[in-house]
């Protein structure tokens, strides 16, 4: 039951990401950014945080090593309307360290 929460969360994101980003990010090369972390807990609940990375969207469960991000793609077109509908996502996996002072 937590998984489909998350996934049906990280499914809004990823809409929300697509369609609100421009076109012209799609085509500047990957630079490393903020980027918006969202971490599964096994109570069920999400944290938002921030890491620095070259992805726009990272998600990952407490108990994972590995941590899936997502670029922004090439755009989708219409083929009726030849307008953006949206941004493909390209899936990566990461292994995040934690930041030593």
């Amino acid at each position: 039951m937590k998984n489909l929460f998350v996934a049906s969360l990280l499914a809004c994101v990823l809409t929300l990401c697509g369609c609100s980003a421009s076109p012209i990010a799609a085509q500047q090369p990957l630079a490393v950014r903020d980027a918006v972390l969202l971490v599964s807990l096994e109570d069920g609940s999400v944290i938002k945080q921030t890491i620095s990375s070259h992805a726009d969207l990272c998600f990952k469960t407490s108990t994972a090593s590995s941590t899936t991000c997502f670029t922004q793609g090439a755009a989708i077109v219409s083929p009726d309307t030849n307008t953006i509908i949206g941004f493909e996502m390209i899936e990566d996996q990461i292994d995040l360290i934690a930041k030593t002072d």
